[in-house]
């Protein structure tokens, strides 16, 4: 049962970039390269991968889910959100939603953003990054 837990967790976090990826319209090339390699460090299979690009409607944020993956959730997404060098409402308002679904303040979303933007590869202190980031966790 907790493989089946961590699957759909995994599967819901990748569903979720697929569909922050088509909201603009186009799913560039380095969109899908992060979407696969998210997946991929997650432990699915190229296939479970192909599933969810092919049906990315299954997204269920379960609320047994850690600090730890709601931040991770919340990293990808900006990252993947800054990955072509455009920033689009659709895409801010999807993320926003997320974060809100996540138990984040709206605020969480514009910290993210500079730090992410400023920094793309995060050569700081990630886990600095991260224990900002977690005083935005509504309790």
């Amino acid at each position: 049962m907790i493989e089946d837990n961590f699957s759909n967790t995994t599967r819901s976090h990748l569903n979720m970039l697929v569909q922050l990826a088509r909201v603009d319209g186009v799913v560039v090339q380095e969109e899908i390269d992060l979407i696969k390699k998210v997946g991929k460090a997650n432990g699915m299979s190229s296939e479970e991968i192909s599933e969810c690009f092919e049906d990315p409607s299954n997204i269920e944020i379960s609320e047994s889910i850690s600090d730890d993956t709601k931040y991770d959730y919340m990293y990808n997404i900006v990252q993947l959100m800054k990955i072509d060098g455009r920033l689009y409402k659709e895409e801010i308002r999807y993320c926003a939603k997320i974060a809100s679904k996540l138990g984040y303040d709206e605020d969480v979303l514009r910290e993210m953003m500079l730090k992410i933007y400023s920094d793309p590869h995060i050569t700081t202190d990630k886990e600095a990054l991260k224990a900002k980031i977690q005083t935005y966790l509504k309790k």
